[in-house]
């Protein structure tokens, strides 16, 4: 005759945030990628890959790359735009007059 030995049940590990709740990789549950405007980004992005016969990530990072571009540009020129520092060239020239 044997016995068996039956081991303790281990207490539940909690789990991080990103696990709760039955999230699976691979799906972005956020509003933006449930709503239909998401699901209209996501086509756009896919039909404008295929018309640039890109791979969608490379269009993704082109996208991101020329975003930094013209965003650094724009800072230059409100830079130059500033009223304060419109202002203080205003005053430099009238100076030397």
């Amino acid at each position: 005759m044997t016995t068996r030995t039956t081991s303790q049940p281990k207490p539940a590990t909690p789990q991080p945030p990103s696990a709760k709740g039955g999230r699976t990789a691979g799906f972005d549950t956020s509003i933006i990628a449930t709503s239909p405007l998401g699901w209209i980004a996501k086509l756009a992005k896919r039909l404008l890959a295929q018309s640039l016969n890109m791979p969608e990530p490379l269009l993704h990072g082109t996208g991101v790359f020329v975003f930094a571009h013209v965003q650094a540009a724009e800072d230059r020129a409100l830079k130059t735009l500033c009223p304060l520092t419109l202002l203080r060239q205003y005053l430099a020239r009238r100076r030397k007059f």
